[in-house]
Protein backbone atom coordinates (compact mmCIF):
# COMPACT_ATOMS: atom_id res chain seq x y z
CA UNK A 1 0.00 0.00 0.00
CA UNK A 2 2.94 2.26 0.24
CA UNK A 3 1.60 4.17 3.37
CA UNK A 4 4.16 6.66 3.28
CA UNK A 5 3.04 8.19 -0.54
CA UNK A 6 -0.91 7.94 0.97
CA UNK A 7 -0.56 11.93 2.23
CA UNK A 8 -0.46 13.02 -1.41
CA UNK A 9 -4.04 11.64 -1.65
CA UNK A 10 -5.42 13.61 1.25
CA UNK A 11 -3.85 17.10 0.91
CA UNK A 12 -6.24 18.00 -2.13
CA UNK A 13 -9.19 16.75 -0.57
CA UNK A 14 -8.07 18.64 2.70
CA UNK A 15 -7.64 21.98 0.58
CA UNK A 16 -10.96 21.36 -1.47
CA UNK A 17 -13.42 20.48 1.63
CA UNK A 18 -11.25 23.97 3.20
CA UNK A 19 -12.76 25.60 0.01
CA UNK A 20 -16.12 24.39 0.42
CA UNK A 21 -16.45 25.27 4.44
CA UNK A 22 -15.26 28.57 3.64
CA UNK A 23 -17.36 29.31 0.99
CA UNK A 24 -20.52 27.57 1.72
CA UNK A 25 -23.26 27.69 4.77
CA UNK A 26 -24.36 24.48 4.64
CA UNK A 27 -21.06 21.87 3.24
CA UNK A 28 -21.53 19.03 2.75
CA UNK A 29 -19.58 16.98 5.36
CA UNK A 30 -20.86 13.26 3.99
CA UNK A 31 -19.57 14.43 0.07
CA UNK A 32 -16.40 15.09 1.83
CA UNK A 33 -15.80 12.30 3.74
CA UNK A 34 -16.80 9.89 1.00
CA UNK A 35 -13.70 11.60 -1.21
CA UNK A 36 -11.53 11.18 1.51
CA UNK A 37 -12.32 7.41 1.12
CA UNK A 38 -12.28 7.27 -2.77
CA UNK A 39 -9.07 9.26 -3.18
CA UNK A 40 -7.37 7.09 -0.84
CA UNK A 41 -8.52 3.89 -2.41
CA UNK A 42 -7.44 5.70 -5.70
CA UNK A 43 -4.04 5.72 -4.35
CA UNK A 44 -3.38 2.43 -3.11
CA UNK A 45 -5.06 0.86 -6.35
CA UNK A 46 -2.14 3.14 -8.41
CA UNK A 47 0.32 1.49 -5.70
CA UNK A 48 -0.90 -1.85 -5.84
CA UNK A 49 -1.10 -1.70 -10.11
CA UNK A 50 2.64 0.03 -10.11
CA UNK A 51 3.55 -2.98 -8.08
CA UNK A 52 2.11 -5.49 -10.38
CA UNK A 53 3.11 -4.35 -13.26
CA UNK A 54 6.57 -3.20 -12.98
CA UNK A 55 7.05 -6.89 -11.74
CA UNK A 56 5.71 -7.96 -14.76
CA UNK A 57 7.30 -5.99 -17.60
CA UNK A 58 10.84 -6.30 -15.53
CA UNK A 59 11.40 -3.03 -14.22
CA UNK A 60 11.75 -3.80 -11.24
CA UNK A 61 14.89 -6.35 -9.89
CA UNK A 62 16.72 -6.89 -7.29
CA UNK A 63 19.20 -4.21 -8.67
CA UNK A 64 16.51 -2.01 -7.56
CA UNK A 65 17.50 1.19 -5.07
CA UNK A 66 14.06 1.62 -3.70
CA UNK A 67 11.58 -0.35 -1.08
CA UNK A 68 11.35 -4.25 -1.72
CA UNK A 69 8.12 -4.50 -3.83
CA UNK A 70 5.72 -7.46 -3.04
CA UNK A 71 5.08 -9.01 -6.35
CA UNK A 72 8.44 -8.76 -7.83
CA UNK A 73 9.80 -10.20 -4.51
CA UNK A 74 7.46 -12.76 -4.45
CA UNK A 75 6.35 -11.78 -1.29
CA UNK A 76 2.56 -11.97 -3.12
CA UNK A 77 1.81 -13.54 -5.98
CA UNK A 78 0.56 -11.99 -9.19
CA UNK A 79 -2.74 -13.83 -8.86
CA UNK A 80 -3.11 -12.22 -5.03
CA UNK A 81 -1.82 -8.61 -6.46
CA UNK A 82 -4.42 -8.58 -9.13
CA UNK A 83 -7.16 -9.61 -6.89
CA UNK A 84 -6.15 -6.36 -4.75
CA UNK A 85 -5.85 -4.54 -7.40
CA UNK A 86 -9.55 -5.50 -8.11
CA UNK A 87 -10.61 -4.34 -4.19
CA UNK A 88 -8.97 -1.61 -4.22
CA UNK A 89 -11.31 0.07 -7.58
CA UNK A 90 -14.24 -1.31 -6.00
CA UNK A 91 -13.91 0.21 -2.75
CA UNK A 92 -13.23 3.94 -4.82
CA UNK A 93 -16.18 3.02 -7.08
CA UNK A 94 -18.27 2.45 -3.98
CA UNK A 95 -17.48 5.09 -2.24
CA UNK A 96 -17.23 7.44 -5.72
CA UNK A 97 -21.04 6.62 -6.53
CA UNK A 98 -23.04 9.34 -3.73
CA UNK A 99 -20.27 11.84 -5.42
CA UNK A 100 -21.49 10.76 -8.82
CA UNK A 101 -24.97 11.01 -8.13
CA UNK A 102 -24.35 14.29 -6.32
CA UNK A 103 -22.53 16.18 -9.21
CA UNK A 104 -23.83 14.42 -11.81
CA UNK A 105 -22.48 12.44 -14.92
CA UNK A 106 -19.52 14.47 -15.83
CA UNK A 107 -18.28 13.00 -12.45
CA UNK A 108 -19.02 9.67 -13.60
CA UNK A 109 -16.35 9.94 -16.82
CA UNK A 110 -14.03 12.26 -13.94
CA UNK A 111 -14.28 8.63 -11.89
CA UNK A 112 -13.61 6.53 -14.82
CA UNK A 113 -10.98 8.16 -16.00
CA UNK A 114 -9.19 7.94 -12.39
CA UNK A 115 -9.02 4.12 -12.47
CA UNK A 116 -7.95 3.71 -16.23
CA UNK A 117 -5.38 6.21 -15.31
CA UNK A 118 -4.47 4.76 -12.37
CA UNK A 119 -4.04 1.42 -14.71
CA UNK A 120 -2.24 3.07 -17.43
CA UNK A 121 0.28 4.49 -15.33
CA UNK A 122 2.14 1.84 -15.17
CA UNK A 123 0.57 -0.79 -17.38
CA UNK A 124 -1.29 -1.21 -20.87
CA UNK A 125 -0.13 -0.63 -24.44
CA UNK A 126 1.11 3.07 -23.37
CA UNK A 127 2.63 2.82 -19.69
CA UNK A 128 2.33 6.96 -18.94
CA UNK A 129 5.53 6.94 -16.75
CA UNK A 130 7.86 4.99 -19.44
CA UNK A 131 7.01 7.34 -21.59
CA UNK A 132 7.69 10.85 -19.27
CA UNK A 133 4.00 11.94 -18.59
CA UNK A 134 4.21 10.13 -14.84
CA UNK A 135 4.67 13.68 -13.45
CA UNK A 136 1.87 15.50 -16.03
CA UNK A 137 -0.52 12.88 -15.23
CA UNK A 138 -0.22 13.83 -11.26
CA UNK A 139 -0.39 16.96 -11.34
CA UNK A 140 -3.42 16.79 -13.33
CA UNK A 141 -5.17 14.27 -11.32
CA UNK A 142 -4.28 15.25 -7.41
CA UNK A 143 -3.98 19.32 -8.88
CA UNK A 144 -7.04 20.40 -11.37
CA UNK A 145 -9.32 17.33 -10.78
CA UNK A 146 -8.61 16.62 -7.14
CA UNK A 147 -8.74 20.62 -6.07
CA UNK A 148 -11.21 22.43 -8.61
CA UNK A 149 -13.49 19.69 -9.04
CA UNK A 150 -13.48 18.56 -5.49
CA UNK A 151 -14.17 22.21 -4.66
CA UNK A 152 -16.89 22.25 -7.67
CA UNK A 153 -18.40 18.77 -5.68
CA UNK A 154 -18.64 20.02 -2.60
CA UNK A 155 -19.71 24.08 -3.67
CA UNK A 156 -21.39 23.70 -6.96
CA UNK A 157 -19.26 26.59 -8.14
CA UNK A 158 -15.79 26.80 -9.75
CA UNK A 159 -14.01 29.39 -7.73
CA UNK A 160 -10.86 31.21 -9.38
CA UNK A 161 -8.70 30.32 -5.98
CA UNK A 162 -9.06 26.69 -6.96
CA UNK A 163 -7.44 26.90 -9.77
CA UNK A 164 -4.28 28.87 -7.58
CA UNK A 165 -4.50 26.18 -5.35
CA UNK A 166 -4.49 22.89 -7.67
CA UNK A 167 -0.88 24.25 -8.46
CA UNK A 168 -0.10 25.13 -4.99
CA UNK A 169 -1.07 21.69 -4.13
CA UNK A 170 -0.49 20.07 -7.58
CA UNK A 171 3.48 20.91 -7.75
CA UNK A 172 4.22 19.49 -4.59
CA UNK A 173 2.49 16.08 -5.51
CA UNK A 174 4.15 16.11 -8.74
CA UNK A 175 7.99 16.42 -6.63
CA UNK A 176 7.01 13.07 -4.87
CA UNK A 177 6.96 11.34 -8.26
CA UNK A 178 9.88 12.86 -9.25
CA UNK A 179 11.94 11.90 -6.20
CA UNK A 180 10.50 8.47 -6.62
CA UNK A 181 11.70 8.21 -10.49
CA UNK A 182 14.98 10.26 -9.87
CA UNK A 183 15.93 7.55 -7.46
CA UNK A 184 15.55 4.45 -10.08
CA UNK A 185 17.30 6.51 -12.86
CA UNK A 186 19.68 4.13 -13.11
CA UNK A 187 17.18 0.86 -12.93
CA UNK A 188 14.47 1.94 -15.42
CA UNK A 189 17.07 3.06 -17.89
CA UNK A 190 18.43 -0.85 -17.83
CA UNK A 191 15.03 -1.27 -18.33
CA UNK A 192 14.35 0.89 -21.17
CA UNK A 193 11.70 3.13 -18.90
CA UNK A 194 11.96 6.87 -20.09
CA UNK A 195 10.68 8.39 -17.29
CA UNK A 196 10.69 12.46 -16.86
CA UNK A 197 14.21 11.91 -14.46
CA UNK A 198 15.61 9.22 -17.07
CA UNK A 199 14.79 11.91 -19.89
CA UNK A 200 16.38 15.08 -17.66
CA UNK A 201 19.38 13.48 -16.22
CA UNK A 202 19.99 13.82 -12.09
CA UNK A 203 20.96 17.52 -12.54
CA UNK A 204 18.06 18.54 -14.31
CA UNK A 205 15.65 16.53 -12.19
CA UNK A 206 17.35 17.91 -9.34
CA UNK A 207 16.21 21.46 -10.73
CA UNK A 208 12.59 20.62 -11.35
CA UNK A 209 12.17 19.55 -7.90
CA UNK A 210 13.62 22.63 -6.72
CA UNK A 211 10.67 24.59 -8.89
CA UNK A 212 7.85 22.10 -7.96
CA UNK A 213 8.47 21.95 -4.20
CA UNK A 214 9.04 26.29 -4.36
CA UNK A 215 5.92 26.65 -6.23
CA UNK A 216 3.60 27.07 -3.22
CA UNK A 217 6.01 29.87 -1.99
CA UNK A 218 6.00 31.68 -5.40
CA UNK A 219 2.28 31.14 -6.33
CA UNK A 220 0.76 32.58 -2.85
CA UNK A 221 3.36 35.57 -3.93
CA UNK A 222 2.09 36.08 -7.19
CA UNK A 223 -1.74 35.39 -6.13
CA UNK A 224 -1.47 38.19 -3.76
CA UNK A 225 0.69 40.55 -5.78
CA UNK A 226 -2.15 40.21 -8.33
CA UNK A 227 -4.91 40.92 -5.73
CA UNK A 228 -6.43 37.51 -5.79
CA UNK A 229 -5.39 36.06 -2.66
CA UNK A 230 -5.58 37.47 0.60
CA UNK A 231 -1.68 38.07 2.81
CA UNK A 232 -2.92 35.30 5.00
CA UNK A 233 -1.87 32.96 1.90
CA UNK A 234 1.64 34.77 2.52
CA UNK A 235 2.11 32.76 5.84
CA UNK A 236 1.56 29.73 4.62
CA UNK A 237 3.89 30.01 1.81
CA UNK A 238 6.65 31.37 4.43
CA UNK A 239 6.20 28.00 6.66
CA UNK A 240 6.70 26.24 3.28
CA UNK A 241 9.26 27.40 2.05
CA UNK A 242 12.26 26.26 4.59
CA UNK A 243 10.82 23.26 4.39
CA UNK A 244 10.91 23.58 0.49
CA UNK A 245 14.43 24.71 0.46
CA UNK A 246 15.87 21.83 3.39
CA UNK A 247 13.97 19.10 0.77
CA UNK A 248 15.84 20.56 -2.20
CA UNK A 249 19.54 20.40 -0.51
CA UNK A 250 18.64 16.53 0.84
CA UNK A 251 17.86 15.64 -2.65
CA UNK A 252 21.44 17.72 -3.73
CA UNK A 253 22.98 15.63 -1.17
CA UNK A 254 21.43 12.32 -1.25
CA UNK A 255 22.49 9.05 -3.25
CA UNK A 256 19.91 7.25 -5.40
CA UNK A 257 19.86 4.50 -2.23
CA UNK A 258 19.15 7.71 0.17
CA UNK A 259 16.37 8.97 -1.66
CA UNK A 260 13.89 6.65 -0.01
CA UNK A 261 13.73 9.13 3.15
CA UNK A 262 13.55 12.41 0.88
CA UNK A 263 10.45 10.77 -0.86
CA UNK A 264 8.82 10.40 2.43
CA UNK A 265 9.58 14.08 3.51
CA UNK A 266 8.52 15.17 0.16
CA UNK A 267 5.08 13.15 1.02
CA UNK A 268 4.94 14.45 4.48
CA UNK A 269 5.37 18.25 2.45
CA UNK A 270 2.69 17.95 0.43
CA UNK A 271 0.32 17.21 3.19
CA UNK A 272 1.78 20.32 5.25
CA UNK A 273 1.72 22.47 2.28
CA UNK A 274 -2.08 21.44 2.08
CA UNK A 275 -2.51 21.94 5.94
CA UNK A 276 -0.88 25.24 6.03
CA UNK A 277 -3.15 26.42 2.99
CA UNK A 278 -6.39 24.82 4.47
CA UNK A 279 -5.82 27.35 7.79
CA UNK A 280 -5.13 30.03 5.48
CA UNK A 281 -7.68 29.44 3.69
CA UNK A 282 -10.40 28.64 7.20
CA UNK A 283 -9.20 31.87 8.76
CA UNK A 284 -12.88 34.20 9.27
CA UNK A 285 -11.04 37.11 7.11
CA UNK A 286 -10.81 34.82 3.71
CA UNK A 287 -13.24 35.91 1.27
CA UNK A 288 -11.83 35.40 -2.41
Amino acid sequence: MRPKTLPAAVAPIAVAAAIAISHSATPRYDLIVLAFVCALALQVLVNFANDYFDAKSGVDTDERKGPQRATQSGLISHRSMKLGIGLAALVSIVAGMPLILAGGWPFAGLGLLCIVAALAYSGGPYPLASHGLGEVTVFLFFGLIAVVGGSYLFTGEILSIAWWLAFIVGAPISAIMLVNNTRDIETDQQANKRTLAVRLGRRGSEQVFSLLVMTPAIVSCVAWGLGLAPWHWLIAGAITMPLAMRLTRNLHQSEASQLNAVLANSAQYSLITALAFSAAILMPAIRV
